[in-house]
């Protein structure tokens, strides 16, 4: 096939589901401008699986920013244990408290 019809069926598909257009509309389209069924099917499949890898991507994204939020508390945690166990030494509940909630946190964050 031609280099130059396939990128035109690619930027023209692109710019299309970019716009929010069904795949029918993009493969109509594309048939109307004088792309061959079977590059217009594949541009479609292809343009379809780079969209939901980029959903699955950005859901990667957030739950990696997620865990290591948690991650910075479990630090605030252990910090906040250790000053106050210095401070009110009387009272180890405090700070195993602070790290278990940190933790309880950090696993929350991970199973979402």
């Amino acid at each position: 096939m031609d280099e130059g019809l396939k990128n035109k069926a690619y930027l023209e598909g692109s710019r299309l589901k970019a716009a929010g257009y069904d795949n029918e509309v993009i493969l109509a389209r594309l048939d109307k401008q004088g792309v061959p069924d079977d590059l217009a099917r594949q541009v479609i499949k292809n343009l379809s699986i780079q969209q939901k890898r980029e959903v699955v991507e950005k859901e990667t994204e957030k739950k990696a920013v997620s865990y290591n939020v948690a991650l910075v508390k479990i630090g605030i945690g252990v910090f906040l244990a250790i000053a106050s166990y210095i401070i009110i030494p009387e009272q180890p509940i405090i700070p195993i408290g602070l790290i278990l909630g940190g933790i309880v946190a950090a696993f929350a964050a991970k199973l979402r």
